[in-house]
């Protein structure tokens, strides 16, 4: 019997949800030179692969019978940075599979079919549009698939391919274009920052924007986008229908259903809710002048347009947000248009139904923000407009609809839904809501619905430093922070693998602080030969994030060895100390001390008899001495 228990070690990186790192352009290709640093690889016959056409890739999918082509990227690393985004452009044509995305990060990068069979390979979900079964789609038109979310996925050599399985009876062409994957979105912010001063970042970055769609085109324009950043299955899970928010019944069922394409208002829909949806400009096209010029990105700027009835759009019509409390139309899911006389305007106002209130206040201070250069030309031009926005770089949003945005976007928290359409909307225009991926922005920006101002809301706990050095024959731990919000504790974890963590210690944290605090924990215990440390801070509430990790190679004067490894039957545990614990655990954490018996077969030598255990890997963990020695 034969105990694999050779060393294994894997680097886990973890950042504080608050710290931004710089902005990475991890990988770019266009395949306007070629196939490039990618690789081809035909699994059946080589007859059909993927192959470099007109600065895109394309594959036929015919190959006589099934048939598996493989597209793969070259090395990327994903240790490097974080919160990485995959995104791609494609096209297809007749009937067949859908396209496939999937990753290893143990291939090794041989481009053979043997090498490619060798390597473990892990699906990433794609949500494709079926062109052939999409009638409103050019198969001429590139579209674009929302961003992926690939920060989960780890390793310093990972590889991505498209996969595509055509069959002998049906197989698509497909092509894929402008590959590019990147990451921490939010570099260029600056952390600690509040107010005018953080909006104004956050305009520099959203308005960074290399792309600009058309608003009506036989080219990609908004039709088009709102079949990527709009569209759910329906109750009965037998359709994909887009998602309008002005007749979807969260909570029920019986709510319209729109198909992307047969239900555009085209023109000649008939009055009356449910006939079809329209684009809705949520911040109104006279609030700033309905400029349509392709350098008025305001008018195709799809993280303000949403598709919405028509009918009930028309009801809307440049009306602020508000509460209404004398409805002139209900529409079926609730929504309303009416008059509240308690608010300032003298007018009518929409309000949404709870479910997407939310979304709209976070898409007002969306707007407020990518635009804030513009406020002061715009918020005259429209009584409607100007009775809501402020002539001003900030606040941007009048006292009493800034109120009510405030309270609403406390109300309805940040959804799935609004996740993945900021994802969609990334991969069309090249930017990001940021009240979306990190809500605490509201309340720095301009404070919270209880009316504290954005000076006195402090940051979440930033991590500055995190460091560990050998002091005698312990190992001392420093930290320190910049800034604390509602901290309660932090433990002090402990590997000697990278993998199995255990507490060894805790530090109370400050609870609220705005200037930096330095921290120390002495671990007098160390494991002999190096370990790895993490810090888990915990929030009041409950809430918690690691800090990266810190591995130290530790130099103490204590001799422990442990052999063979692998081994078979018998484990020699030997060294100048006196061992005092042994024990012995699955990769799954489970208890076999019992199963083993331990023999003293000289003074400082022991021998492990582990012939009841069955074959696998294991932890051993050996005690001596104040210091402890893990090995896998």
């Amino acid at each position: 019997m034969k105990l694999d228990y050779r060393l294994l070690l894997i680097s886990l990186f973890f950042i504080f949800s608050d710290q931004i790192s710089a902005q990475v352009i991890i990988h770019a290709e266009n395949f306007n030179g070629g196939i490039g640093s990618w690789n081809a690889v035909d699994q059946s016959d080589a007859t059909d692969q993927w192959t470099a056409t007109a600065g895109y890739m394309e594959m036929n999918g015919f190959g006589g019978g099934n048939d598996l082509d493989w597209l793969i990227s070259p090395s990327i690393n994903m240790d490097a940075q974080g919160n990485e985004y995959f995104m791609f452009d494609y096209n297809d044509n007749f009937a067949g599979n859908l396209i496939e995305l999937w990753y290893s990060a143990n291939y090794n990068g041989g481009g053979t079919s043997a090498d490619v069979t060798s390597g473990t390979w892990i699906q990433i979900q794609l949500d494709v549009v079926d062109f052939n079964a999409t009638s409103c789609i050019s198969n001429n038109i590139f579209q674009r698939h929302p961003a992926l979310d690939i920060s989960a996925i780890t390793g310093a050599s990972v590889y991505f391919a498209f996969r595509y399985t055509g069959l002998s009876s049906s197989a698509k062409t497909y092509r894929i274009d402008d590959i590019h994957i990147e990451g921490d979105y939010y570099a260029g912010i600056t952390i600690g920052i509040d107010c005018a001063p953080l909006k104004s970042e956050l305009h520099n970055l959203t308005s960074a924007q290399p792309d600009r769609i058309r608003y009506s085109s036989s080219l990609y324009d908004v039709w088009d986008a709102i079949l990527h950043t709009d569209r759910r299955r329906n109750d009965a899970n037998t359709a994909t229908i887009v998602w309008d928010m002005f007749t979807d019944i969260p909570a029920g069922t019986g709510e319209f259903e729109y198909d992307h394409c047969s239900n555009r208002d085209q023109g000649s829909c008939p009055g009356g809710e449910g006939n079809c949806y329209n684009r809705e400009h949520t911040v109104p096209r006279s609030w700033w002048g309905g400029g349509t010029a392709l350098a008025d990105t305001q008018n195709t700027d799809m993280h303000h347009i949403y598709p919405s009835d028509r009918s009930l759009n028309t009801s809307k019509s440049n009306y602020p947000p508000g509460i209404v409390t004398t409805a002139t139309t209900t529409g079926s899911n609730g929504v309303m248009l009416g008059t509240n006389g308690a608010q300032p305007c003298g007018i009518n106002y929409f309000e949404p139904i709870d479910e997407y209130k939310g979304d709209y206040a976070r898409t007002y201070f969306y707007f407020v923000t990518r635009y804030e250069h513009n406020m002061v030309a715009w918020a005259p031009i429209n009584a409607r407009g100007d009775c809501f926005l402020d002539p001003s770089t900030y606040p941007s949003i009048d006292p009493w609809g800034l109120s009510l945005m405030l309270q609403w976007h406390a109300a309805d928290p940040v959804s799935q839904k609004e996740i993945d359409r900021n994802n969609a909307v990334y991969a069309i225009q090249g930017n990001r809501n940021p009240y979306i991926d990190n809500p605490n922005y509201v309340n720095y920006v301009w404070g919270n619905e209880f009316g504290l101002p954005c000076n006195y809301i402090l940051l979440p706990i930033s991590l500055i430093s995190f460091n560990a050095e050998q002091d005698k024959e312990e190992v001392l731990l420093s930290w320190a922070t910049s800034s604390e919000q509602s901290s309660d504790v932090f433990a002090i974890e402990r590997s000697g693998d990278d993998i199995n963590w255990h507490q060894i210690g805790a530090v109370e944290a400050a609870g609220n602080s705005a200037s930096r605090i330095n921290y120390q924990y002495s671990d007098r215990y160390p494991l002999i030969d190096g370990g790895y440390y993490r810090l888990k801070q915990i929030d009041l509430n409950g809430e918690f994030a690691y800090s990266g990790v810190q591995y130290i190679k530790t130099n103490l004067t204590k001799d422990l060895h442990i052999y063979p490894n692998p081994f078979e039957n018998n484990i020699t545990v030997d060294g100048n100390i006196d061992v005092t614990t042994i024990n012995i655990y699955s990769i799954q954490g489970q208890d076999y001390t019992g199963s083993v018996s331990i023999h003293r077969i000289a003074e400082n030598q022991l021998k492990i008899n582990t012939e009841e255990l069955t074959s696998g890997t294991y932890v051993l963990q050996v005690g001596a001495e104040r210091i402890l020695v893990v090995r896998k």
